[in-house]
């Protein structure tokens, strides 16, 4: 709130749609421009979860951007591709340490655009579809690999079919560029391939036991990568790598030789697969449904249960969201049933409802994963003690109107357990 500048007038402004609502404009609006290449700036990283969530909670399919003919991209890896690649086609601002920022607030400004309604949604907009421009006119090699590579089934053939080639990605922002041949495929995930970095020849490999290999696995330059074949990755033929590229330096006849061994012996693949997969921790299943998106997929007839829920009027909701199979779409059914039409459950059940959501934002029943009412009144009085005179008001009106919520969601608990809840913090006022 502080970053955006929402206010808690805003928050209250009933002329504004609910989030279920919105989601639902914003679907309608990405099934009209479908099929389409949808770009953002850090979207793979960050917007494009945000969006796969608040789908999945709204009980709509969650990957609409790489469904319905659709695929992806991110300007923010295609600027940085360009910095590598085209490195005069766009200017890459330098921070107080030295380094390159990536920003999107610094790199448009230093590309020309007014970007003074940065974090604002339509502004950040516009700074991207600049920045798009500027990479399409004076990088167009680089913008022609995100737009190839945009597609899953693209990247798939590309890797499938090349013995030997680059890829490119950035860490913590700086580039790495690695030579590398593909070994195989995720089994619980056939889009992941894994590439072995010719930079380290195979036959050192060769002798080691399985407990032995599974150590040198871990450790760095480490000999498999995971590439994520809907991540629109970097990729080029040889002669087009970086010359900071380690396996540059070796002969053709060395690398070929390398890829050759690990194409020829099945055995050592399926060695290298099994020693790079057992190392791999199981993921835990979490106890919120909200957490439980990738927890498999939900059978076809669900599929059509979500259609109709969204299709029919809120009276006749009730009936659907209990004939869902899959208990997440259940209780996402039933959850925004009670967000968005309370009236229709029966007395108990809303309040039990009501109930479990104050538990739930007071943080009562266990250490939970995300921001409870207390610890957001914590740090906004945190902020409050060290902000700017200018920024008081606004952030004083957050304080309140939490305090108010941790009040509302007290008395709930208490008038369902006749015990209290959660306290206001001992510096609060």
């Amino acid at each position: 709130m502080h970053v955006t500048g929402v206010t808690v007038a805003q928050l209250h402004d009933d002329t504004c749609c609910s989030h279920y609502e919105m989601m639902r404009k914003i679907r309608a609006k990405l099934m009209e421009w479908s099929p389409a290449i949808i770009l953002g700036y850090n979207s793979l990283d960050y917007d494009e979860h945000l969006l796969r969530q608040a789908f999945y909670k709204t009980l709509h399919p969650p990957y609409l951007t790489n469904t319905n003919g659709n695929c992806r991209a991110d300007v923010l890896r295609l600027v940085r591709a360009a910095s590598v690649f085209e490195p005069d086609a766009i200017v890459i601002p330098i921070g107080a340490k030295g380094s390159q920022v990536y920003k999107l607030d610094q790199v448009a400004p230093a590309n020309g655009f007014d970007h003074s309604t940065a974090h604002d949604a339509l502004g950040d907009v516009r700074a991207t579809i600049h920045l798009s421009r500027l990479l399409l006119a004076k990088a167009p090699s680089v913008w022609s690999i995100g737009m190839r590579f945009s597609q899953k089934a693209t990247v798939i053939d590309y890797v499938s079919s090349e013995r030997i080639f680059c890829w490119c990605e950035f860490y913590f922002g700086k580039p790495y560029s690695w030579l590398v041949t593909p070994i195989g495929t995720n089994a619980e995930n056939p889009a992941e391939y894994y590439v072995y970095d010719l930079q380290i020849d195979p036959e050192s490999l060769l002798l080691l036991d399985d407990e032995q290999l599974a150590a040198r696995l871990g450790r760095s330059p480490k000999p498999i990568r995971r590439l994520k074949c809907n991540s629109a990755p970097v990729l080029t033929p040889i002669e087009d790598a970086p010359a900071f590229t380690v396996a540059s330096a070796l002969a053709m006849e060395e690398l070929e030789g390398r890829a050759n061994l690990l194409a020829t012996d099945e055995a050592f693949r399926a060695r290298l697969i099994a020693a790079l997969e057992a190392s791999r921790k199981p993921r835990e299943v979490s106890p919120y449904f909200e957490k439980q998106i990738y927890d498999g997929f939900w059978p076809q007839t669900d599929e059509f249960l979500m259609e109709s829920f969204h299709a029919v009027p809120w009276e006749k909701r009730v009936t659907i969201a209990e004939k869902f199979e899959d208990p997440r779409l259940r209780t996402i059914a039933l959850h925004l049933i009670h967000a968005e039409r309370p009236d229709l459950l029966h007395k108990p059940v809303c309040a039990e409802y009501d109930h479990a959501r104050a538990r739930r934002v007071l943080g009562l029943d266990a250490d939970v994963p995300w921001l409870t009412i207390p610890k957001a009144i914590e740090q906004v009085e945190a902020m409050l003690a060290e902000c700017e005179e200018e920024h008081r008001p606004h952030l004083q009106d957050h304080c309140d109107h939490l305090k108010a919520w941790l009040e509302r969601a007290n008395e709930i608990v208490a008038t369902a357990t006749g015990t209290s809840g959660a306290s206001m913090p001992s510096h609060g006022t």
